[in-house]
């Protein structure tokens, strides 16, 4: 069952609909600046995927899932044709959704993941997540001192403290994002998400990160059986969150191809 995603407005009417997808525990938010600069060209749409954000939560994690929230939206905006742009785990969503509705998708960028399985990640951020009793915190510097011990990197630990927020009934703090569900996905979601006989004939880029491990040499190449039209790019001085790491080259090469 298709789920009503929450979505961040950079509107623009009358211009051409381009939908921003983000990652696993990102949200909306990470594509405040990205929005705002394409705003001037294209009616901005960047959505909240279900448990993350301010869309609603639920157990399943399934592709058809994930791409059913996704075109009840579309519908539901009258949107017949968009610019899907997915990161990580929303390239993944954007990559299905590209091959299933083909006629939707007039172009497709994917950032800095690739089509094929991965080996597992993210659980040790998970479990530190769980291990900390957010409900008995007094500020956000507590949450990050619990999360300090498990978490080493200082952006990691940062990234993940965007989905820490008040409950505004009782002004204690909670995970936004169904951590539970999440985590309970990772085997799922870290899988291809396209099938052999999937196809998308449309422009593609793909965006690699020069610092990022997401993207090996010759995946570009692997990919070309889904996207005939495929298009590399990489990125300089960033890894996996290119949008965030390096903002301008993200947005120089966008432009280009846009």
């Amino acid at each position: 069952m298709s789920l009503p995603l929450n979505a961040l407005r950079f509107e623009n009417p009358g211009a051409p609909g381009l939908v921003l997808l983000h990652g696993l525990l990102g949200s909306s938010r990470n594509w405040t600046t990205i929005g705002r600069a394409l705003q001037d060209s294209f009616d901005v749409h960047a959505l909240d995927l279900r448990n993350h954000g301010n869309s609603p939560h639920a157990e399943a994690m399934r592709w058809s899932e994930l791409c059913g929230d996704l075109r009840a939206y579309l519908q539901e905006e009258g949107l017949s044709e968009v610019v899907l742009i997915g990161h990580s785990l929303g390239g993944k969503i954007a990559m299905r959704y590209a091959a299933e509705y083909p006629d939707q998708v007039n172009k497709l960028a994917i950032v800095d993941i690739a089509a094929k399985a991965y080996p597992p990640y993210h659980d040790k951020e998970f479990r530190a997540m769980k291990s900390v009793a957010v409900n008995e915190l007094g500020s956000r510097k507590e949450a990050e001192a619990a999360l300090e011990p498990h978490v080493s990197d200082w952006a990691m630990r940062q990234f993940l403290l965007t989905n820490l927020v008040r409950d505004e009934t009782t002004g204690a703090f909670r995970w936004q994002a169904n951590i539970e569900a999440l985590h309970a996905s990772l085997p799922h979601i870290r899988q291809n998400s396209l099938l052999e006989t999937d196809r998308y004939h449309g422009p593609v880029l793909l965006v690699r990160g020069a610092k990022s491990d997401f993207i090996e040499d010759g995946d570009a190449d692997e990919m070309l059986h889904w996207f005939s039209k495929l298009h590399e790019v990489i990125v300089p001085k960033a890894g996996h969150n290119v949008h965030v790491e390096n903002r301008t080259g993200f947005l120089e090469v966008l432009r280009d191809w846009l």
